[in-house]
C-alpha cells in the first residue's frame, strides 16, 4: 500500500480536527506551552491504551473510565509540568474541575472529553491556572494548531513528534496524524509517553481497538530509552469518519490497509521518541530473527535494549559484541551459540559463532554514527522482532540527577 507522508503533518491533518496550545503558568520557571487541546467537529469513535503501571494518575484513572462508559469522544485535554499522580483526593477533583471547564467553554459534554497529564509525580495541579486560560485555549483551536497542541505536551523532550499521512481505503483518500511526547521513563508496557493520533476514516470502534492494539504491540510496546514503567503513558486515537469512505466494519482487505497504515504512524513515532531520548546520542534498531516463536524474538531482543552494558557499549562506539551475546543468553529463551550471528549495518562481526576479528574497525567505524541496525540471528526458526533503543549518557544522568528542582 502506498502512504504518503505529508510535510508539515501533525494531528489535524485528517478532515474535521482542530488543536491549541499555550502557557497557562504551570511551567513558571521556563514558561514555555504547558496546556494542548484537540477537538474533533463531531463525535468520534476513540480508542485508548494506557499504563500497565499499577500505579495510574488520575487523568488515567478517568479517561479510562470515560473510554469504557462511551463509545464517542470529542475532545482531548492535556497538561505537561505536573503528573497530577500521588497527590491525594484533590488530583481526582482537579480531573473534574478542568473537563468540567473545558465542557463549559467549547460546549462538549463532559463524558465526550478525554484528559492526560505528564510532569512531576506528587506536586498539586494548579487547577485555576488551567481554568483561567480555557476559554483562550479554545478560542485558539485551529486547523493550524497542531504544532501548537504538540509544543503543549512537552516536558524534557527538546523537540515536538508529529506526523501526518495519507492513504487510500478504497477509492477514497483518508488521512491520519499524530502528536506525541516521552523522552524519559521510556520502557516496554508504553512509556512516560503521550500520543495522540487523529484520523478521519469512519471505522467501527471493535477494529479501532484491534488495530490500535496491534500497532502499540509492534512499536511503543518494542522501545525503551530506560529501564523505568510511567504511572500516566496514554494513547488516544479518534476517527470522525469525515474522509467519507464506506465504514470499516469486518477485518477484510480495506481494514487491513488500515491497520498498516496506523502501524507506520505509530513506527515513525516510536523512532522520533527514542531519537530525542534523554542524553542519547546513538539510535539503534535491532533485529532479532531466527527465532522458534514470537515470544523468543521479542524477549532476546528486549533484553540486549534493555541491558545497560549493552547501551554503554553504544555510548563508547565499543564493537563488544559478546554484551549483545550474554543478553541473548539472560533472556531464558533456548538458543545454540553456536548458531548465533551478530551484523552491524550488514557488516558481520560473529557468524555462527565464530568472531570475525577483521571486521572489528569496520563495525567501530559504524557504530560512531548516529543511526545504525543490528541484526541479531539466534537460530533457524521463523519468527522476528524489531526493537527501538539508544544510548544512556552522562546527559541521561544530569536530566535526571535536577529534575524535580
Amino acid at each position: 500500500m502506498s502512504i504518503k507522508k505529508i510535510p508539515g503533518g501533525t494531528i489535524t491533518t485528517p478532515k474535521g480536527f482542530k488543536a491549541s496550545g499555550l502557557y497557562c503558568g504551570i511551567k513558571a520557571k521556563s514558561r514555555k506551552p504547558d496546556l494542548a487541546l484537540v477537538v474533533s467537529d463531531v463525535p468520534a469513535v476513540s480508542a485508548g491504551m494506557f499504563t500497565r503501571n499499577r500505579l495510574k494518575a488520575w487523568p488515567v484513572l478517568h479517561s479510562m473510565q470515560m473510554i469504557r462508559k462511551s463509545e464517542k469522544h470529542r475532545a482531548i485535554i492535556a497538561n505537561s509540568g505536573n503528573a497530577n499522580c500521588i497527590n491525594g483526593p484533590r488530583g481526582k477533583v482537579a480531573v473534574q474541575s478542568v473537563v468540567k471547564s473545558l465542557s463549559e467553554n467549547a460546549g462538549i459534554p463532559e463524558k465526550q472529553i478525554l484528559i492526560c497529564s505528564t510532569g512531576i509525580i506528587g506536586l498539586r495541579l494548579p487547577v485555576l491556572k488551567i481554568t483561567r486560560a480555557m476559554p483562550r485555549l479554545v478560542k485558539r483551536l485551529s486547523a493550524r494548531g497542531g504544532h501548537r497542541a504538540a509544543q503543549g505536551i512537552l516536558t524534557t523532550d527538546t523537540r515536538t513528534k508529529e506526523i501526518g499521512i495519507a492513504f487510500s481505503v478504497g477509492r477514497t483518500e483518508v488521512r491520519m496524524g499524530a502528536i506525541a511526547k516521552g523522552v524519559g521513563m521510556v520502557h516496554p508496557n508504553m512509556a512516560t509517553m503521550l500520543n495522540f493520533i487523529t484520523t478521519d476514516c469512519a471505522i467501527a470502534r471493535p477494529l479501532l481497538f484491534r488495530a490500535l492494539r496491534a500497532a502499540v504491540s509492534k512499536t511503543f510496546n518494542m522501545m525503551s530509552i530506560d529501564n523505568d514503567l510511567s504511572t500516566n503513558d496514554t494513547v488516544f486515537i479518534l476517527a470522525n469518519g469525515r474522509a467519507g469512505n464506506s465504514r470499516l466494519t469486518s477485518p477484510d482487505d480495506k481494514y487491513w490497509r488500515f491497520e498498516e497504515a496506523l502501524v507506520y504512524a505509530a513506527t515513525q513515532m516510536a523512532k522520533q521518541l527514542i531519537k530525542d531520548g534523554e542524553g542519547a546520542t546513538k539510535f539503534c534498531e535491532i533485529v532479532v530473527s531466527g527465532a522458534k516463536n514470537q515470544g523468543d524474538a521479542e524477549r532476546a531482543a528486549r533484553n540486549i535494549a534493555n541491558s545497560m552494558l549493552f547501551k554503554t557499549m553504544l555510548v563508547g562506539a565499543d564493537p563488544n559484541w559478546g554484551r549483545i551475546a550474554a543478553a541473548v543468553g539472560a533472556s531464558g529463551i533456548a538458543f545454540k551459540p553456536e548458531q548465533l550471528s551478530i551484523a552491524f549495518n550488514g557488516i558481520r562481526l560473529l557468524s555462527h559463532g565464530k568472531y570475525l576479528v577483521s571486521a572489528r574497525p569496520d563495525v567501530k567505524k559504524v557504530l560512531k554514527h548516529n543511526e545504525f541496525r543490528i541484526d541479531v540471528v539466534i537460530g533457524e526458526g521463523h519468527h522476528s522482532a524489531t526493537f527501538f533503543t539508544c544510548d544512556l549518557t552522562k546527559g541521561y544522568v544530569h536530566i535526571n540527577a535536577a529534575y524535580s528542582t
